[in-house]
């Protein structure tokens, strides 16, 4: 079964520069089958992925995976909008001790989050889903302005959803003493 958006053909997910932070990013396709099951394949456009460099040299640092979350099997699991976004970073080397040693991350990620809010004005939050033993992948989404909101059971085991929101969507006053009346 595919999801797809009622009376619209299903939004793509915005393309990202060639450079970003001090990275190059080489777009690679789409998601690895075995991410679709069992909801069959995404449809067209809903995902993009690239490979992320710190430089010329080859293999790549990192690969990141954008999805639209309506078209993700975790769109059931945290309340989602139809331009709502899933980002997933993987470093492909394991990272050193010191940041000044190796790739900077931390840059990385807050430079996808702002070029996708940009790329997307109606984006409401850019969710990720780390494993709960993950810790590494969570402090590194974190310090790239993710904050945790729930736990997740999905197949493969649990997983932590965090989210980042822009400005405009966390400075909406929702106490009742400030909603007209």
């Amino acid at each position: 079964m595919t999801l797809t958006t009622v009376g619209h053909r299903p939004l793509p997910v915005p393309a990202l520069p060639g450079h970003i932070a001090g990275w190059s990013l080489c777009p690679t396709g789409s998601e690895p089958a075995s991410d679709a099951a069992p909801f069959g394949p995404a449809p067209a456009g809903t995902v993009r992925a690239y490979t992320a460099s710190t430089g010329h040299d080859w293999p790549p640092d990192a690969r990141v995976t954008i999805h639209r979350v309506l078209h993700h099997p975790l769109r059931g699991c945290y309340p989602v909008g139809a331009h709502d976004l899933l980002l997933e970073l993987v470093t492909t080397e394991p990272q050193p001790p010191s940041a000044a040693d190796g790739p900077d991350t931390t840059a990385l990620l807050d430079s996808l989050v702002a070029a996708l809010f940009a790329a997307d004005p109606s984006c409401r939050r850019i969710m990720t889903a780390p494993a709960v033993e993950d810790t590494a992948a969570q402090e590194q989404y974190a310090a790239g302005g993710f904050r945790p909101v729930a736990e997740a059971d999905v197949r493969g085991g649990t997983v932590l959803l965090m989210v980042v929101e822009p400005a405009q969507v966390t400075t909406i006053a929702t106490a009742l003493s400030d909603m007209p009346h």
